[in-house]
């Protein structure tokens, strides 16, 4: 998926839009201001940071950032297996609220392009069960609750796997 293609999914025009879709780096990650959670994964997970560039490779990774160059929200698709991928996304807490309509509304048209280009039936994601607004958006954007995962994380807390199914 292009930048430009990206962008047109997320409704952003480069004339009028202050923002810009960039491909993922991990070090852009530092210059956000996120969510507990997944600032303990960055510091707590030996390369963490490495492992969201390696998965970046296999598929898809983007960042955008607004007319200052801050990081409002990256994420990617990372195929596991021919027809199966998973899904990641680490937001800044304070600017995804700005751009929240645009990026909801993005996000779905996203999931769509990720199944059709990479010839996907599933994609899934693990989202914190202490995450509320995490677990109702990911809803929102057509995904289902599969189970918990107990003890799923290194400081073992629960964890929600949601999956999203295409049919093909």
């Amino acid at each position: 998926m292009n930048l430009s293609t990206l962008e047109n999914i997320f409704n952003i025009d480069g004339k009028n839009s202050p923002l810009t879709v960039l491909p993922f780096k991990s070090y852009l990650l530092t210059l956000m201001d996120l969510h507990p959670e997944d600032q303990a994964n960055i510091d707590q997970i030996p390369n963490y940071l490495q492992y969201l560039d390696r998965a970046t490779k296999s598929g898809y990774g983007y960042t955008v950032i607004d007319g200052n160059g801050k990081p409002i929200v990256c994420f990617g698709v990372a195929p596991q297996w021919p027809g199966v991928a998973e899904l990641w996304l680490i937001p800044d807490m304070k600017l995804i609220f700005k751009y929240r309509l645009k990026f909801h509304k993005g996000a779905k048209k996203f999931m769509e392009m990720c199944a059709e280009e990479l010839n996907l039936h599933r994609i899934h994601v693990t989202v914190s069960a202490r995450n509320v607004r995490a677990l109702k958006w990911i809803e929102r954007i057509y995904f289902k609750r599969e189970g918990v995962l107990k003890k799923y994380t290194f400081d073992k807390n629960d964890m929600i796997m949601y999956s999203r199914i295409f049919e093909r």
